[in-house]
Parts: C-alpha cells; sequence; structure tokens
C-alpha cells in the first residue's frame, strides 16, 4: 500500500492520491490542466513512450511543470526517515495560505501532528527547507 498522498490545486482543492501522482494527472488531465497527448509527448521526449506512466524522468518533467502552474504535489515518506516531502513552486502568498490549510486540516484530522517533519523542495530555486508543521502554522 502506497502512503497517504495528495495534490492541492491552485484553486486550494485538496485531492487525495490513491497510487501515484502521476496515475492522478494521467486520470484526470483536464483537471490538471494539461492532456494525455501533451503527457504521451512528454513521455516520449524522455525516452519513456512504452512505459507510459512510469515513475521516471518523464514523471519529474511533468511534475515539474504542474508546480509551476500552481499545483502542490504532497507525499508522505516512510524510508529511509519519516516525513512529508512537499514539491512546490516558491513561498508566494497563494502557497503559504494552501499549505497552511493543508497543515490546518491534518492537525484537526490528527494524521498530521504539529512535530511531524516537512521537506519543502522550491522548484523556483531548487532549495530544500526542512520544519515541523508547526512551524509552516506560525507562518502566519
Amino acid at each position: 500500500m502506497l502512503t497517504p498522498a495528495h495534490w492541492i490545486a491552485p484553486d486550494g482543492e485538496c485531492l487525495d492520491v490513491r497510487t501515484s501522482h502521476i496515475a492522478a494527472v494521467i486520470a484526470d488531465s483536464d483537471r490538471f490542466g494539461v492532456t494525455e497527448s501533451w503527457l504521451r509527448a512528454v513521455y516520449a521526449e524522455h525516452g519513456e513512450a512504452e512505459r507510459f506512466g512510469c515513475e521516471g524522468r518523464a514523471r519529474a518533467a511533468v511534475i515539474r511543470h504542474l508546480v509551476t502552474t500552481g499545483w502542490i504535489r504532497i507525499r508522505r515518506c516512510i524510508r529511509p526517515a519519516t516525513y512529508w516531502s512537499v514539491t512546490i513552486y516558491d513561498l508566494g502568498p497563494g502557497t503559504r495560505q494552501r499549505l497552511q490549510d493543508w497543515v490546518d486540516t491534518g492537525l484537526a484530522a490528527d494524521w498530521l501532528k504539529a512535530a511531524s517533519e516537512l521537506r519543502i523542495y522550491l522548484v523556483s530555486d531548487k532549495k530544500t527547507l526542512i520544519m515541523e508543521a508547526a512551524e509552516l502554522k506560525a507562518w502566519r
């Protein structure tokens, strides 16, 4: 079973990812603002056309594209350490608010703890911030 994962849309809607992030994009490409033909072209460009939907270089390119358009990718990782992997474009006010809303929801539902580690990868400057959920909540 995969660990919990989410996509947070530019409009703030939090989508649960049941399998993989790329599978969610392929299953509902319109929601993500892309087409299946564009996705297939990205896979072909990365030499992965025969493995459409695989977790390779094309997947990374698709995720990078989506976060540059405002999507947030989140997955709970458990090996080698337990933390939440968060991929965003930058820490603009809209992104901060959507992350804070996600933390509030997680804390209220008890699937996120104040001390839960977040590793936030910023695509814009290729930097990773590491903090606890409570620290992100305090950014107000």
